[in-house]
């Protein structure tokens, strides 16, 4: 797995320790494999809508550095609404509750790729998505 990352790159995201936080990559034969996961709190519909447009312009930014896709997908998922079922000893109540926070995981499976600039444009996607969604 390759988690180190040279910062010497324009690289204008949040890490941790080093490497992206929820951001992995690998080689395999000579592809390589960049997943990561971010949840996003927002719209769900606006998430979707913003994704749809983020990984265009991840794709187009392969092709433009020299990088061939093999495969970039993205998935959204949300846990909501959760229903809670509890009591005291006496009646039960049942309540459903929403929240805000959707799971967004983006894998790109691609050639002739660095992948510490593959990582760092998967976390700018994240960070931009988040921007996107707060506005």
């Amino acid at each position: 797995m390759i988690t180190k990352h040279n910062h010497a790159e324009s690289c204008n995201h949040h890490h941790h320790s080093g490497h992206h936080h929820g951001i992995e990559s690998h080689l395999h034969d000579d592809v390589l494999v960049c997943s990561g996961k971010r949840d996003i709190i927002g719209d769900l519909e606006t998430i979707k809508l913003n994704l749809v447009g983020e990984v265009k312009i991840l794709a187009n930014w392969i092709q433009e550095t020299g990088g061939i896709i093999g495969h970039v997908k993205a998935l959204v998922e949300r846990d909501f609404p959760v229903t809670m079922i509890s009591t005291t000893g006496d009646d039960v109540t049942i309540k459903e509750m929403t929240g805000s926070t959707v799971k967004v995981s983006v894998v790109a499976i691609v050639f002739n790729m660095n992948a510490q600039r593959l990582e760092c444009r998967i976390a700018s996607l994240f960070d931009a998505l988040q921007k996107q969604t707060d506005l």
